[in-house]
C-alpha cells in the first residue's frame, strides 16, 4: 500500500511539473489595442512579443535586456530538473531552522518558494517596463484601459491585464509548497526526525 501511495505522490509531482511547463508558455500580461488586435503586446516569462503589424508607426516599447531570456530559460530548466530529481534522491534529513524535512521535501518546497517569488516580482518588473512606455504622455497601466496615440489613424483604447500564466504561476508555487509539506502524509511515512533518530 505504501508503494502505491509513493507512486501517487510521484504522479502529483509530475502533474505539478507539467503545470509549471504549461504556465511557462502562457502569457503573463497582455495589451489589447481595439483598432489593431487583441494581444497586441504579450509578456511571457522570458520576454515580450509584439503583434502591432507592419503599418503601425515605429513605437518605442521598452524590452528586457538580451541576457534576460537565457537566464529565464535556465531558471525553468533548473526547476524542472530539481523537481524530477526529487523523485530519485534518497531520504536524507534536511534542517531549515526548526523545521526538519527530507531532502525531497526541501527540493520540492524550495522550487515552489522560488516560483512564488517569481510570481511576486513579475508585476513589479512589468510596471517598471511600462513606466518607459509612454505615448502622448499616457502610461499604460498594469491593469486598466487608456487611450493610446500610436500616430494617425491609430488612436485607440487599449486594455491591459494580467493573464492566465500569471495566476497559474501563483497556483503552481503554492501547490508545490503544499505538496512538500504533505509528502509524509501522502506517502504514509513517519516524519524524518522520528526515522533518523540514533
Amino acid at each position: 500500500m505504501r508503494e502505491v501511495r509513493a507512486w501517487i505522490f510521484r504522479g502529483l509531482v509530475l502533474v505539478a511539473t507539467g503545470c509549471l511547463l504549461y504556465s511557462w508558455f502562457m502569457p503573463l500580461w497582455g495589451l489589447d489595442i481595439a483598432l489593431l488586435r487583441p494581444d497586441a503586446i504579450i509578456v511571457h516569462p522570458w520576454g515580450e512579443e509584439l503583434f502591432l503589424g507592419p503599418d503601425v508607426p515605429n513605437v518605442n516599447i521598452p524590452t528586457m535586456p538580451d541576457v534576460f531570456a537565457p537566464l529565464m530559460w535556465t531558471y525553468l530548466g533548473i526547476s524542472v530538473v530539481l523537481l524530477l530529481s526529487s523523485l530519485l534522491v534518497r531520504e536524507k534529513a534536511f534542517s531549515l531552522g526548526r523545521l526538519r524535512l527530507s531532502l525531497p521535501q526541501a527540493i520540492i518546497g524550495g522550487v515552489g518558494f522560488v516560483h512564488l517569488i517569481f510570481a511576486a516580482v513579475t508585476p513589479i518588473m512589468i510596471m517598471i517596463n511600462l513606466g518607459g512606455f509612454q505615448l502622448s504622455g499616457v502610461t499604460t497601466p498594469l491593469q486598466g484601459t487608456v487611450v493610446l496615440d500610436l500616430g494617425y489613424p491609430y488612436v485607440s483604447e487599449a486594455t491591459s491585464s494580467l493573464r492566465l500564466g500569471y495566476w497559474l504561476a501563483w497556483g503552481v508555487g503554492t501547490f508545490l509548497i503544499v505538496l512538500a509539506l504533505l509528502r509524509n502524509k501522502i506517502i504514509g511515512r513517519r516524519p524524518v526526525e522520528a526515522r533518523i533518530r540514533p
